[in-house]
């Protein structure tokens, strides 16, 4: 069989995680492919449950041609497309490969909004697969570069990275798109206040190459004692800081699905839309969500909800704390 993962999204790549473990569980034997590019393609190339990684990094229409007959010849049974076909060289691309079987999950995206690990769900029920229990993410974690390697920023490590045992406040402020981005002054109230619940941990602020002149200033601005994770070409990097954080702060990015694949701690800031949370929410134990005022963007979270939520999970709240808008005072529980 083979799934699509060639939109780039590596948050998309963990979630499949789900699909992926329970397939192998139930049929060891299955030979797994999939479509990658960009950092899906080094997300998938750390997963030896994988057989064969189908690039799709360059999209012409003569790549979309020669794969999609490459496919053909492969004669899957079972191809999974996860989301409807609005491209037209996605579409060109399943149509030449001509599976035996399109797993239609057309019924599930016409449904209530659900959390995007039911989608693994309803594609495993379709292989026949029972999964009446809960799904957790599965992600691979390889041996490699961790959060003590010497940045590609320069910037050096605040903790001593040896230790199994350190203290470790992850926060994100960047996202793909301006609404999902949590703007400076918000970034710069975050990681003091986060300071103040922690003052013995060690804040990591991450950025990649791109963001990290933008996380640079937040730093200076904050007076928080924090430094970069700069995880520019470093996948492993955030992996580790993910699995060896005691608190992850984030908006809805990859980060909250790498922390609630590793269990960690997480609290999620999302757009007040009703779907976003519902769909990409984190699944750790012990995690939170902050809604912001708004349903268009993130603008305007309440910084001392977070900051609550993050007193409540460091001291290790055993229940998860419900979503709770912005504009309403939070106590934690």
């Amino acid at each position: 069989m083979l799934f699509f993962s060639h939109d780039g999204k590596l948050g998309d790549a963990v979630v499949i995680t789900a699909f992926v473990a329970g397939l192998r569980a139930h049929a060891p034997g299955c030979e797994i492919h999939a479509t990658v590019a960009g950092v899906t393609a080094t997300f998938w190339a750390r997963d030896a449950r994988l057989r064969t990684l189908w690039s799709l990094a360059r999209r012409g229409w003569g790549v979309v041609l020669k794969t999609g007959l490459a496919l053909r010849r492969e004669r899957f049974d079972f191809i999974v497309t996860w989301r409807p076909m609005r491209s037209e060289k996605n579409r060109l691309l399943l149509w030449l490969a001509r599976p035996g079987r399109v797993v239609d999950l057309a019924e599930f995206h016409r449904a209530a909004p659900a959390h995007r690990i039911e989608a693994c769900r309803e594609a495993l029920r379709q292989f026949g697969v029972p999964c009446d229990g809960e799904l957790a993410y599965d992600v691979v974690k390889a041996r490699g570069a961790g959060i003590g390697a010497a940045p590609a920023s320069g910037d050096a490590p605040d903790f001593n990275s040896n230790s199994a045992n350190a203290d470790i406040v992850l926060v994100n402020l960047f996202a793909a798109d301006p609404e999902r981005t949590i703007d400076a002054t918000a970034g710069v109230a975050l990681l003091a206040g986060l300071r103040r619940v922690a003052p013995e941990a060690a804040l990591r602020l991450v950025c990649h190459g791109a963001t990290a002149a933008a996380a640079r200033a937040v730093l200076a601005r904050s007076d928080s004692g924090a430094s970069l994770l700069d995880c520019e070409g470093g996948l492993e990097r955030l992996f580790d800081a993910c699995a060896r954080a005691s608190l992850v702060v984030s908006p809805d990015t990859a980060l909250i699905h790498l922390a609630s694949a590793f269990d960690t701690p997480v609290i999620g800031i999302y757009q007040n839309d009703g779907i976003k949370a519902r769909e990409w929410g984190p699944r750790s134990r012990a995690h939170a969500v902050v809604l912001a005022p708004g349903a268009d963007s993130v603008a305007g979270f309440s910084v001392e909800a977070v900051l609550r939520h993050a007193l409540a999970l460091r001291a290790r709240q055993p229940a998860c704390l419900a979503p709770v808008p912005s504009a309403q005072p939070i106590s934690p529980r």
